[in-house]
């Protein structure tokens, strides 16, 4: 059987611990035993991928990386076995980085080595607290006045924002009265997809809805035109949980792991028969179940509407 291409693109877990319960998110399905990875557990798995030109990491998953008590620590040792790789983190900002808290230092040291960080805000005021429950407006806009003034070292920040029908006709208001007023970089729009294997993409946009994010096409995140064979994840991409286990990608969080990667050689697990029946079905657009459901192939035709001229 060849060998795989290297790996260009990480997606690793390294806590599953959350303070929400975003209604868009399914991790109370799929997450194990609430656990952070031991820092020296963490340098066994970059061990394990250092030969691999790394490209890209995000350093997420199931819960907020932010919440780890050694998370600074986590992306200073990413950054020394991958110095150039674009580290991308995102968060809640549902926690007080306030002066004189603890989590305001970790959150400062964190900075310097993480190149793009996501703030991950959707919607103005109530609509934000019911899709990030039990998240509180008010404790969004304390932890933005406390990093208002502060360092950012480099780093890039920027509002990720998770569009559903409900929420649209905030987008501006986001805009407005968070990036802008905050200094945040720029806003990025992506469509609410589910990460679950059985279910498929909400609808329920109005035309009206649909002619408003044309407006904001140009900060729509996806492709307007894909199909499952440019599905980079099974070639080049690497997707870990807290406890090492190796799947597909993000978008189906709750499939069966196809090994371990602390008690398996990762390249054998990469050409397992699994991985490579799922590969397969992605290179000749004929994706098995496991990708039945796939919300990116799901979301072309909506993202055609949007970013057509």
């Amino acid at each position: 059987m060849a060998i795989s291409k290297p790996i260009t693109y990480v997606y690793l877990e390294t806590t599953n611990y959350c303070n929400l319960e975003c209604s868009f998110c399914n991790r109370n399905e799929v997450i194990g035993a609430l656990r952070h990875m031991p820092i020296v557990k963490f340098r066994e798995m970059m061990e394990k991928i250092k030969h691999h030109p790394i490209q890209e990491a995000k350093l997420m998953g199931m819960g907020e990386p932010m919440l780890h008590p050694k998370f600074d620590e986590v992306v200073m040792i990413f950054k020394e076995y991958f110095p150039n790789a674009k580290l991308i983190v995102a968060t809640n900002c549902q926690y007080n980085i306030g002066e004189g808290r603890p989590l305001r230092e970790r959150f400062q040291r964190a900075l310097q080595y993480i190149d793009v960080l996501y703030y991950s805000i959707d919607g103005w005021g109530e609509s934000y607290e019911r899709d990030r429950s039990p998240a509180k407006w008010e404790k969004l806009l304390n932890f933005l006045e406390d990093f208002k003034n502060m360092d950012r070292r480099g780093c890039r920040v920027v509002c990720n924002y998770v569009v559903n029908p409900q929420n649209v006709e905030d987008i501006q208001k986001v805009s407005d009265g968070i990036v802008d007023k905050y200094g945040l970089e720029k806003l990025r729009l992506n469509i609410a997809q589910d990460w679950s294997a059985d279910k498929s993409l909400p609808g329920g946009y109005t035309n009206e809805q649909l002619r408003y994010l044309k407006s904001w096409g140009d900060n729509v995140k996806g492709k307007a035109v894909w199909d499952f064979s440019d599905c980079f994840w099974v070639e080049e991409g690497l997707y870990t949980t807290v406890e090492g286990n190796v799947k597909m990608c993000c978008m189906n969080t709750g499939a069966r792991p196809f090994g371990n990667i602390f008690s398996e050689d990762l390249e054998e697990i990469r050409q397992s028969e699994d991985y490579q029946n799922v590969k397969k079905g992605c290179n000749t657009n004929t994706p098995t179940s496991h990708c039945k459901n796939c919300s990116y192939k799901e979301l072309v035709p909506m993202l055609e509407n949007i970013k057509q001229s």
